[in-house]
């Protein structure tokens, strides 16, 4: 009998034991989560109006892996970035404006200067959290020096290329060659080797095959940073014909298809990339960001098919539609209290630098000052709150200095919108979309004196577009009272009238005698399209931010060129030049 009791309390204290040790497992791992897994995507030249879960039309792209990541999220309504794609890139690296960072315009290939060396990168700062850090994609912040190369900016390895845009398939810009392997930290000339092999390959195809690799490949019970920067949908206008295909029917517009097409497949590839963090039980645990680098391009030799309806403007301009842009967050299972609905905090891309610090947990301190401020607390319960009031959006850029007016900047506080000078170009609205007809721009009151060569009833502009891209004359058009103008005199000159919309196929034929070269003040949460210029009855509001504006570009600093390191030709080697650095 004694012996039973002993051997019972022995039981008894064990469970007990047992019990206590659960507790203290389940108490330890809901007071410190793991971090989680980070993939961060970022696409280039991406319109607002080119994904499914942004898009205004059911016949517009098809994008369901994209659209299914959204709806696990928020999606960012609020969201600017810089209005070209190398300062927006280096925001995102550096937690820092443009003006600090220094980056202000895309950076040409032969250039001697990139993000600044003394910048932290978000890479860096995840090193210290222990993560293993890989980055495939485009770079374009610089590669004059190794220095400025991804894998001393804080990866372990890239597979990219280090210009700003190329073939699809041959990978060559300027008659070089610029596809490169850096397989370790530090990896320069010894080190860094040309992807030959993927010569003629699909960039978006050999971006998602390397990404599928590294998750393959990663052990899971480590955190995975992984900066996939894809070159889509940059111009050349390039797809394999078979996506592009899969919209003969729909999109009857070629440009629009081509586009389409490039959609499409970076959408494939989006999916297959998040099948492999499934298949590596890695997805419940990792965290998506989802965002393009600028509005998408309508104006200039970049323009491939993006539209931005119902924004105005686009990529190279201040206006909504090239700063305003397209991204979600996809958290990592059961940490949104809500999701597939809208995040409508003010956000601007340096932002993501302290919001993946606070994910990663870890200490966001750097040795130059950060300007911007985490969202993760605010995304978690997707609470409206005033995280930042005011931002700069930066200053327009190429196509405006090209055309000889003054480029402006841009600075939001609360819900106004103050522009100094022109906004840049291009400062056209897009119709929405009409499948059967074009994708014209407009301009709102105003009407065209040209050579006419039909007149036809129309009851919509978008009508009216349709009429212009199916008459073999049209340049452009106007529409009023119902009569839609069809002209083809190349010199039309545009004059004010409220009764007036005025369109083309090509926004270059509206821009040369509408710049806006006085200050424009818009209130864009009542007027998100800019359409109405409330400067010259605010006068008090555009003076105060023009002071406002003039005290923070106090610390504007631009890089320049280093003036010890001029470009002195590509490297030559077998199989011809090859884009590397030069210093």
């Amino acid at each position: 009998m004694m012996m039973m009791m002993m051997m019972f309390t022995v039981m008894l204290v064990l469970v007990l034991v047992m019990m206590m040790s659960s507790a203290a497992t389940s108490m330890s791992s809901s007071s410190s989560s793991p971090s989680p897994h980070i993939l961060f995507i970022v696409i280039d030249d991406l319109g607002f109006d080119d994904v499914g879960f942004r898009a205004t039309s059911k016949l517009n792209i098809q994008t369901p892996n994209i659209d299914a990541l959204a709806k696990e999220g928020l999606i960012l309504d609020r969201y600017y970035l810089q209005d070209v794609c190398s300062p927006s890139r280096a925001s995102i690296m550096t937690g820092r404006y443009a003006m600090h960072h220094g980056v202000v315009d895309w950076i040409p290939p032969t250039s001697s200067y990139g993000m600044d060396l003394n910048d932290t990168t978000i890479a860096d700062k995840l090193k210290e959290a222990g993560y293993s850090r890989h980055a495939i994609g485009k770079w374009h912040l610089g590669f004059y020096k190794w220095a400025y190369t991804p894998t001393f900016r804080g990866f372990e390895s890239f597979l990219g290329y280090y210009s700003g845009g190329e073939d699809y398939f041959t990978h060559i810009t300027q008659k070089a060659y610029d596809m490169h392997r850096d397989s370790q930290p530090n990896c320069s000339e010894s080190c860094s080797k040309n992807a030959f092999d993927l010569n003629g390959m699909y960039s978006t195809i050999a971006f998602t095959n390397e990404a599928v690799s590294v998750i393959d490949s990663h052990n899971a019970s480590s955190p995975l940073f992984l900066y996939l920067a894809y070159q889509a949908v940059h111009a050349p206008a390039q797809a394999p014909q078979s996506y592009i295909d899969r919209y003969q029917s729909t999109i009857p517009n070629l440009k629009r298809r081509k586009y389409a097409g490039m959609v499409s497949c970076l959408d494939e590839g989006v999916g297959n990339v998040t099948q492999a963090l499934q298949r590596n039980g890695m997805l419940d645990t990792t965290l998506i960001v989802f965002t393009t680098d600028n509005g998408g391009p309508i104006l200039g030799g970049d323009a491939v098919g993006a539209r931005n309806y119902p924004l105005r403007g686009g990529k190279h301009s201040v206006y909504e539609g090239g700063v305003r842009g397209t991204a979600f967050i996809r958290p990592q299972k059961n940490t949104f209290k809500v999701v597939g609905k809208r995040y409508s905090n003010l956000m601007h891309a340096a932002d993501w630098f302290p919001t993946i610090c606070d994910i990663a947990n870890v200490d966001c301190t750097t040795s130059n000052p950060l300007d911007g401020v985490s969202h993760w607390d605010a995304m978690k319960l997707n609470q409206n709150i005033t995280l930042r009031s005011e931002m700069v959006i930066g200053n327009s850029t190429d196509l405006c200095s090209n055309s000889g007016v003054e480029c402006g900047f841009a600075y939001r506080n609360e819900s106004w919108k103050y522009i100094r000078g022109t906004g840049g170009a291009p400062f056209s609205w897009s119709i929405p979309a009409n499948q059967t007809g074009g994708t014209c721009n407009v301009v709102y009151g105003f009407c065209i004196n040209g050579t006419s060569v039909a007149n036809i009833s129309a009851s919509s502009v978008e009508q009216c577009c349709a009429y212009c891209e199916l008459h073999s004359e049209c340049n452009a058009f106007t529409l009023q009272t119902s009569i839609c103008t069809i002209y083809s005199d190349k010199s039309e000159q545009l004059y004010s009238s409220a009764l007036c919309t005025s369109g083309a196929l090509d926004p270059s034929e509206l821009n040369s005698v509408l710049w806006n070269t006085h200050d424009q003040l818009f209130d864009v949460d009542k007027d998100p399209f800019e359409r109405n210029d409330v400067a010259s009855e605010n006068k008090n509001i555009v003076q105060e931010m023009d002071k406002e504006l003039t005290k923070v570009l106090e610390s504007y600093f631009q890089a320049s060129d280093d003036p010890a390191c001029p470009f002195n030709g590509w490297k030559n080697t077998a199989n011809g030049p090859v884009m590397m650095p030069w210093c």
